[in-house]
Order: C-alpha cells, then structure tokens, then sequence
C-alpha cells in the first residue's frame, strides 16, 4: 500500500535532565513503498537545539530519495554506526562511502544522502542533527528544494587518475568519514580515567566518543550546550549534583541522558567493568532560519 502522507517525525522535548530509556524513545517508521524505502526510528530527543533518534536498515534494506521524501536537509548531520554496516552515499555526485560499526559519516546542509545495508542483519545507526527539524531544516526545507532528477552511485570525477586524485577527492567530499584515529583526543579530567575524542565540531553540533576507564570517578562539569549522552557500553553513572530530582542514574547500553545546556553533572563506573559513550551537543543561534 502506497501511503498519501508523509507522518512527520515525533519531537520529544525534556524541561529537566531526563534519562531515556531505549524501550522509552518514540517509534516511528517513515518512508513509502514506491519510492524511498523504510526506516524504523526510534526518537530520543528532538528539541529547538538538537535532534537525536536511533535509525535501522533491515538485512539488505536502504532508503533512497523520492517525491514524498526527498533526502537533502538544512543541518550538519552525523550518522554513527552502532553495528552492522552501512554505505552512505552522495547520489548527486555519486560519492560512497561504506562505514563500519564506529564510524562515522558527516555530512553539511543540501547534502543528497541513500544509504544501503549490503549485509544480512539489521544496521543500527545513531543519529545526531543540528538545527533540528524544529527549526524546518527536515522535511518543510528538503519539499522546498529541486527534486534531485539523476542518481549516481559512481563518482567519475576522478577517473583515470586514481589514487593520484586522492587529495582532490578528500577536499571535495560532501561526506566525510571519521574513524577512531581522526578524533581529536582529549582529557577531561586530568587522571586520565575519561579518555574523550572530538570526532565532529561545528558551529552548530559536536559529536563526542567517551570512555571510562573500570572504577572512574569523574570531577563535575557543566553541560555548555544542550547535550545529549547515548551509552554503547557498560554502565555510566550519571550524578547530578543541585539537581532537584534524582541525583543518581544508572544509564545502560542503548540509553540516553539528556541534559539541558548549564547542567551540573558527573560521570562514573560504579561497577568495575568500564564504560563507553556518545556524546551529542547542540547549539542554534536565536533567530536562526534555514
């Protein structure tokens, strides 16, 4: 059955630090059967500085762009690779870019994206998005644009003068993919227990890796824009220091501790096993328009 309305994309919003458990975040499943393919979402927050959701492709699955949803917003997007693996793919200009579990894929504003699962189990992408869709940069801006007409799943800009064309090709790209090695690496406590690595900075979104080392006890800090933290591994303890609800919370795999920009707040590994994280932080000046 072809579906006549795109349903838009639930936005959650939290006045307080709030952990989201996984089974908590909201479903929704976009896409139509002629043209784009589906995807299942499940949304964590969505608010006027950030937009975080956690995406799956089914075995062998893929979204595309079509008229109902075209694929081309007016934000700096991440995609994180939670597992399984994922090409991400500039149609445009027919630039791709297979990424595996750790990876990321960044793209800027009027970027086309597909994205395919080439494996037979499900590929489970984090997503952070910055100006959020509260702000029209999703599907209000992408129906305004020019439907992309041609798909490219080749880049022939750097036919025959390839690996020669590398440097070219790297300055170029729309899509830009950052592995463990291209973050930069930083200490946030001096002890060295919370290893933490920039893998994206702009004016508008940084996406953050942190791990904790078994046993940390992490100083306190203060959240400098609205921030949303989506465990991968073990259990992060998040204290909440002058906060009027519950200070202590235990955030497993899979889920997130939103935090509102000014929070007072500490990260620790009660239980010995170490701990690892994404971090996501959003920022819209006032007035801001796409």
């Amino acid at each position: 059955m072809t579906e006549g309305v795109r349903r838009p994309t639930p936005r959650p919003t939290y006045e307080h630090p709030t952990v989201v458990r996984q089974e908590a975040a909201v479903r929704h499943l976009w896409g139509d059967e002629d043209g784009s393919g589906h995807v299942s979402d499940r949304v964590y927050v969505s608010s006027s500085d950030l937009h975080v959701l956690q995406f799956t492709l089914p075995p062998r699955g893929r979204y595309v762009h079509s008229a109902m949803n075209p694929t081309v917003f007016a934000a700096d997007v991440a995609y994180t690779v939670l597992e399984g693996e994922l090409i991400l793919i500039d149609p445009e200009y027919g630039e791709v870019r297979p990424l595996a579990a750790g990876d990321i894929g960044f793209f800027r504003r009027d970027t086309w994206t597909h994205a395919v699962n080439p494996r037979h189990e499900p590929v489970r992408v984090l997503e952070f998005f910055s100006p959020p869709p509260s702000h029209d940069t999703a599907s209000p801006y992408a129906r305004s644009q020019p439907l992309l007409g041609e798909t490219r799943y080749r880049d022939t800009r750097w036919s025959g003068r390839w690996p020669a064309a590398r440097a070219d090709r790297e300055a170029a790209s729309r899509i830009h993919v950052v592995r463990e090695d291209g973050h930069l690496h930083w200490l946030p406590e001096d002890d060295g227990g919370h290893l933490a690595g920039t893998a994206v900075d702009t004016e508008y979104l940084t996406v953050t890796r942190g791990r904790l080392t078994p046993g940390h006890r992490g100083q306190e800090h203060v959240a400098a824009d609205e921030t949303v933290l989506y465990v991968t591994e073990g259990t992060v303890h998040l204290h909440l220091p002058g906060f009027a609800g519950p200070a202590w919370h235990r955030v497993e795999p899979h889920d997130a501790a939103y935090l509102p920009a000014g929070t007072r707040y500490q990260l620790m590994d009660f239980d010995g096993a170490g701990a690892s994280y994404w971090a996501g932080a959003g920022r819209v000046p006032e007035g801001w328009r796409p």
